[in-house]
């Protein structure tokens, strides 16, 4: 498919890439991994015809498609999402307007030859048009941007009203409906929720084409990719088996490559100590020389150099605060008819490590923004004594100043005691020599996000909220980052839709849903499987439904039972929303009540131990209320479709 021949390219004086070869067949699904700044997204925009390079070819089919989808991309704001992903269909419109003007042009045909040509060419025109399936391409359109998590509203939008999260779906929708014989996709989880996630997940391991794919989430390129490619130094090592696997098999081989060096050393050390013992002798001199030969063919085993640099994160002591770090009372809000919040609560206490989770729209990056006041809202939210609060949010890398220096970025946000420590921090986080002196302006998305990070540590905190911390931040950075909030001894609050950085990082998951904020005792992993779980069942009662519909209903006894079931289920909503209602009471009191100055240890203890179980209570009474309030809502509509029919 694409063959890339001994490509050279110069940044400067450094090679980026240094004579690199390889190929990309039809059913390749490669991940493209690599530090941040080691070329990557480069080497993409290469493949996709759109970097010039100093030295090499590449050989690709005159016929060849290729989607691409950037990190950052130009769009136009006047287009809504649906013309976007529609633009997929360019080539129908086309054939549509040549079957207008070839009708117009028949029906003025005044020749039999000239009408004879112009049916042929409606006709091949017909063909193509369904050949390349456009009678239904307004469902295709729909379906796509519902599965990549567009409300119908919000696909006639024009793009200037979505953020940059929702016009990058946009285009993702449109390379996907396009149905090409390449995906280069760089970082196409950026700003995507866990269910859209899973849904591309899902899309792309059957989708028939050939992938490229850079991605900082390990699970997302263990289950697409079959190949990795790292781009490390100017080389690339290319091995045909996914990350997780890539990443042991390295190691392996290092190990196998230090053992033979080492070996190999010994083998010259005692040759040539051999040869020193007999050259002098005449008797001897022929067999000597004949070592120094083989040891001057000897091809040497040469260690490959492992970019060991990393971030090295560690959280300063939290300065004390007091028990509650944080409380969301009775708080609502809206954007227009949109609620997001409705009366929701939250308590946080000191030390606590939560996440933030839900679908896009549920409010995360809202409630974050409304705590830090950037963001009106009704009800209140209180901060603890003594808590000082460092927010990383989703846009933190880009709030920097373009034209300010490292150093100069740094030494604005560190306090008046950390600036003497600004150049040991900015080298803890991989900014040494030179690097201290470009212009942010400059800088990868991912030197940004660890310029942003280090910025935010350069002041004594005791409550973090990070929205998207990991965004841009390659591997290594992000296993940095994840064992450094393990330990830190401050109280945390995370937006992240990145599973294995969130798996066994957090004490509790906030999941956000339904205009409330609900404790999930649950692991990441095992929230996403009670949601998949919850969605087919979903499915399955719908089937249930149709099928039902098809079967004709009989009237009497059967009408009366379907009444004293309803009923019977009515009764039973009425009971859970009565005992969820005393539960949350019962909570919101104790909450109360383990916060007061003064209690002991133990009680504080047993506090808490109450407060999981009430929470684990909770979840599951919620869960029971919304299938049977589910079940009361089906058996209405049965009713009423009845009663309607019958009149």
């Amino acid at each position: 498919m694409i063959s890339v021949n001994n490509l050279l390219l110069h940044f400067g004086e450094r090679a980026l890439l240094d004579n690199v070869s390889f190929f990309i067949g039809n059913d390749d699904r490669i991940g493209l991994v690599g530090r941040n700044g080691a070329g990557k997204s480069t080497l993409m925009k290469i493949l996709a015809g759109l970097q010039p390079y100093d030295q090499g070819s590449i050989g690709r089919p005159k016929d060849l498609t290729i989607g691409y989808l950037p990190q950052q991309m130009d769009h136009d704001l006047e287009l809504t999402p649906w013309q976007v992903a529609g633009k997929a269909f360019a080539e129908s419109s086309k054939v549509e307007e040549d079957i207008a003007r070839i009708g117009q042009e028949l029906e003025q045909a005044t020749s039999d030859a000239r009408a004879m040509e112009l049916a042929e060419q409606l006709a091949h025109a017909h063909e193509r048009l369904n050949t390349l399936g456009a009678s239904d391409r307004d469902m295709k359109v729909e379906r796509m941007l519902k599965g990549i998590g567009f409300a119908e509203p919000d696909m006639h939008r024009p793009m200037h009203e979505l953020s940059g999260g929702w016009r990058m779906r946009a285009e993702l929708a449109r390379i996907l409906l396009v149905r090409p014989d390449l995906l280069l996709l760089d970082e196409p989880t950026n700003h995507l929720d866990l269910p859209a996630i899973q849904w591309l997940e899902d899309l792309l391991r059957t989708y028939p084409a050939a992938l490229v794919l850079i991605s900082h989430d390990k699970t997302f390129l263990d289950r697409l990719t079959r190949r990795t490619l790292e781009v490390s130094n100017g080389t690339l090592i290319d091995r045909k088996v996914p990350w997780s696997q890539y990443v042991e098999l390295r190691k392996v081989e290092r190990e196998q490559q230090t053992a033979a060096a080492k070996e190999q050393e010994r083998y010259i050390r005692e040759t040539e100590a051999l040869i020193n013992k007999f050259r002098a002798k005449a008797s001897k001199a022929a067999f000597a020389q004949s070592l120094i030969t083989k040891l001057n063919k000897l091809e040497r085993i040469e260690v490959e150099d492992e970019d060991l640099r990393k971030m090295l994160v560690k959280f300063p002591p939290a300065p004390a605060s007091g028990k509650l770090v944080c409380e969301v009372i009775g708080v609502s809000k809206a954007y227009g008819p949109k609620r997001i919040f409705d009366h929701a609560e939250l308590t946080i206490a000191k030390g606590e490590h939560l996440a933030l989770v839900g679908a896009n729209g549920t409010g995360k990056s809202t409630l974050v923004r409304m705590i830090m006041g950037e963001e009106p809202y009704e009800g209140e939210i209180r901060l603890g004594h003594n808590v000082i609060v460092g927010y990383y949010a989703q846009d933190m890398p880009e709030r920097m100043v373009p034209q300010y220096t490292v150093l100069e970025t740094a030494e604005d946000a560190a306090s008046e005691e950390n600036r003497p420590r600004v150049r040991a921090m900015l080298g803890a986080f991989m900014f040494s020599g030179d690097d201290v002196d470009k212009k942010v302006k400059v800088l990868s998305g991912g030197e940004r996000a660890r310029l942003a990070l280090c910025c935010m540590l350069l002041k004594p905190l005791n409550f973090l909220i990070l929205d998207e911390p990991t965004h841009h931040l390659d591997i290594p950075s992000k296993d940095v980052l994840k064992e450094a909030l393990k330990n830190y001894n401050g109280t945390f609050l995370l937006v992240s839709h990145d599973r294995d950085f969130l798996t066994g990082l957090t004490d509790r998951l906030l999941e956000l849903d339904d205009r409330r904020i609900r404790d999930q005792h649950l692991d990441i992993l095992e929230l996403i499987e009670k949601r998949k779980a919850l969605q087919t069942a979903d499915i399955g009662r719908s089937s249930a439904r149709e099928r039902e519909k098809k079967v004709k209903p009989d009237k009497g006894g059967e009408q009366r039972g379907r009444e004293k079931e309803f009923r019977r289920v009515r009764r039973n909503v009425e009971r859970l929303e009565e005992k969820l209602a005393g539960l949350e009471r019962e909570e919101k009191a104790l909450q109360a009540e383990v916060m007061k100055n003064g209690r002991t240890p133990e009680e504080v203890q047993q506090g808490y131990e109450r407060l999981g179980e009430l929470a684990k209570e909770i979840a599951d009474t919620m869960e029971a209320w919304e299938a049977a309030a589910l079940e009361a809502e089906e058996l209405d509509g049965e009713g009423s479709g009845q009663a309607s029919a019958a009149g």
